[in-house]
């Protein structure tokens, strides 16, 4: 199961610390959580709300940062920050470390080279405690948004937690003299400005996470006030004694609601948000219970051997995970798979606790200095580490994409034509290359617009192509599955067409051209409905030869974006509304039924499975399966709308292949940009153009 945008991934926090300075129950909490997060990570549909463990680990981690802080703020008056952060980097990165070089060998050795630059690139962001804003930015990039996840994503959480301990430490100090010049307690202060921050992340976080709910998952402003809660009851437990009944209530109610929320919760939630508060503020009911029967359950031997190999064991598994995913070229474990990645995971996480966690831990590398080299040393070699072969990589990549002028060893297509198919030689290379498909595509952009997210405040010459005085114009609305087929039209216009054709391209990724928006998470997206609306007055004014339409299915948006209509009637009327206003207007409009939708990624399996292409095909009956285009359902009717269906150049018999006439057709759940210049003559026929 490769973790998606669809997917949650979780992160574990803080080292564990030697079992003699921390109560039991706490060290069973951490089993608690990484065990939620492996059972998650392992099987989703087993515990949808596995996800929340981040935030067991979060408030855990708060309880005992902020405490002991504080106790040294109550003991000394002051916070030492080379102590705390001497500490820090003995505890947590030499196993990260380990980790980080574990993976960039295995993406190396293992995995195929497109899969390099992306991978590595996050293990430099996890290396520089960067990765959850990596990861925030690539939570809005559609092309990533159907991209399996990376070995280190997890890293996500340690780099929230870093980022937030640059903060606390000097709060609690500015705190400390706040309270001197006052004359006033310093321990009130510290508790009053943790509050503060605190109040003023959840606010942040209630806001945030309906505006941009991906990045919201990662960004560090929306998730400190969870660390922040962990500190507070810290800082309250220390002057408030809590009765023997009341801790047992407390506890107990705690653990029910972590649980409810492994169960209950999904990846649908808007969260973190207000809905995070219920794990969170359970985890904080369950470390007020010291003494209780959940305490004394919490601390059974077993389980705190997990919690005190938490920290590797969260370290060791996603990566493992993802090995095995990829190699197998799946989106999920078997069960089988499962019980591998989980032995494999337990067994370095032990080996890793004794070898590099305890002794690193208990090095004082002579003098505070020398820990900081040390540190400094570790993150140097990763970012080298896995530097050199994503920059050799991408250098090779970038020369195979250059690679793609067709010629008649390549027909693509035109294999299919059923009047007079082309000839396909054997042993010849394919193009695109495999390791590079998945960046074939279309247009980038003209006159600095980025014509992929078409703008409203666009010059009337961007995104245009073609003689502009040309008694002919062809417009492309809709999403990149519209995109996708604007290679061959701009290649006409500037060829055969060359004088006669223009094209202009208002297609916007991930956009659909309907009237009615969809939701994500319960929030209605009106950002691409209010625009279309917008674009149909523009060209209803510009008044074209031609419209042309195409979009992904609604199976498609439900299972790449998380985009939902309430139901496929809802979509289908939307479509007709649009249509039904440019059929009033007079214009002409070609609707392109959608693409088969290849099972699984089709250019990684061709760089498994380079001597036999044909184990990469779909079975036309998966390609088509769902409840059929809604957009030429929509057509169904309304005058002046006709459907080209370019299914027979995809698919033969019973199987749409991978690879037609020596071409890669599909990138991720696209037409390749070389195979759509194949497509050319069935293409134009199929539009009236030729």
């Amino acid at each position: 199961m490769a973790v998606t945008s669809a997917e949650r991934p979780t992160g574990v926090l803080d080292a564990p610390r030697p079992q003699h300075a921390m109560r039991g129950d706490i060290q069973g909490l951490r089993a608690l959580a990484v065990g939620v997060v492996l059972l998650y990570h392992l099987r989703p549909s087993w515990l949808p709300g596995g996800f929340v463990g981040v935030d067991v680990f979060f408030v855990i981690s708060g309880f005992l940062i902020i405490g002991t802080l504080t106790n040294e703020l109550r003991r000394t008056g002051t916070v030492s920050l080379r102590d705390f952060y001497a500490r820090r980097i003995r505890r947590l990165l030499p196993a990260a470390t380990a980790t980080l070089l574990a993976v960039v060998a295995a993406v190396v050795l293992l995995l195929p080279e497109s899969r390099w630059p992306g991978f590595l690139r996050e293990v430099v962001g996890s290396a520089l405690n960067a990765q959850n804003w990596l990861l925030a930015v690539l939570s809005n990039d559609y092309g990533h948004a159907t991209a399996g996840a990376s070995p280190v994503q997890h890293y996500w959480s340690l780099a929230v937690e870093e980022q937030f301990y640059l903060v606390i430490p000097l709060l609690l100090i500015g705190s400390a003299a706040l309270a001197g010049k006052l004359n006033g307690r310093t321990v009130p202060y510290a508790v009053g400005a943790v509050a503060l921050v605190t109040v003023a992340s959840f606010a942040f976080s209630v806001y945030y996470t309906p505006v941009d709910h991906g990045a919201a998952y990662f960004v560090t402003p929306t998730r400190m006030w969870e660390l922040g809660i962990g500190g507070l009851t810290a800082m309250v437990l220390h002057r408030v004694t809590l009765s023997r009944a009341v801790r047992e209530v407390l506890g107990w109610l705690g653990f029910a609601a972590v649980l409810v929320s492994c169960f209950l919760y999904s990846t649908d939630m808007m969260f973190p948000g207000y809905v995070a508060a219920l794990p969170v503020l359970g985890t904080a009911a369950m470390l007020a219970c010291a003494g209780t029967a959940l305490a004394r359950l919490l601390s059974l031997r077993p389980v705190q051997y997990v919690g005190d190999i938490s920290y590797s064991l969260y370290l060791w598994h996603w990566p493992v995970i993802v090995v095995i995913l990829e190699i197998g070229g799946r989106d999920r474990l078997s069960k089988k798979e499962m019980l591998l990645a989980l032995v494999i995971s337990l067994v370095l996480a032990a080996l890793s606790k004794q070898f590099i966690e305890d002794p690193f831990r208990r090095n004082r590398f002579g003098r505070r200095r020398g820990t900081y080299l040390f540190g400094l040393v570790l993150v140097v070699v990763s970012v080298v580490a896995a530097s050199i072969p994503w920059y050799t990589a991408e250098k090779h990549l970038t020369q195979l994409a250059s690679q793609t002028a067709l010629d008649a060893d390549h027909p693509g297509a035109m294999a299919f034509d059923p009047r007079s198919p082309r000839p396909v030689p054997a042993g010849v290379p394919l193009l695109p290359a495999p390791a590079v498909a998945n960046e074939d595509g279309p247009y980038g952009g003209t006159n600095g617009a980025d014509c992929n997210v078409y703008g409203l405040d666009y010059a009337s010459t961007a995104c245009s192509w073609g003689d502009q005085t040309a008694p002919k114009t062809v417009v492309l609305l809709g999403d990149s599955h519209s995109a996708q087929y604007s290679t061959p039209l701009i290649d006409f216009a500037r060829g055969d067409g060359r004088g006669q054709w223009q094209v202009k391209a208002m297609t916007r990724n991930g956009c659909p051209f309907n009237a009615v928006p969809p939701s994500e998470a319960g929030t209605l997206l009106t950002s691409c409905s209010d625009q279309n609306r917008a674009v149909l007055d523009r060209v209803k004014a510009q008044k074209p030869t031609l419209v042309v339409l195409s979009g992904m299915s609604r199976e498609s948006y439900v299972s790449d974006l998380k985009w939902t209509w309430t139901s496929r009637e809802e979509m289908v009327g939307g479509y007709r509304e649009m249509l039904k206003a440019f059929s009033d207007a007079g214009i002409p409009v070609a609707v392109i039924k959608d693409l088969p939708r290849p099972n699984g990624q089709v250019p990684r399996c061709l760089e498994r499975n380079a001597d036999d292409p044909a184990a990469c095909g779909t079975p036309r009956a998966e390609a088509f399966q769902g409840e059929g285009d809604p957009l030429v359902a929509a057509s169904e009717g309304v005058s002046g709308v006709k459907v080209v269906d370019l299914t027979p150049w995809y698919c033969k018999d019973d199987v749409c292949p991978a690879v037609i006439g020596n071409v890669v057709v599909y990138r991720n759940n696209h037409v390749t940009n070389t195979y759509s210049r194949t497509l050319a003559n069935p293409l134009l026929t199929g539009l009236g153009m030729i």
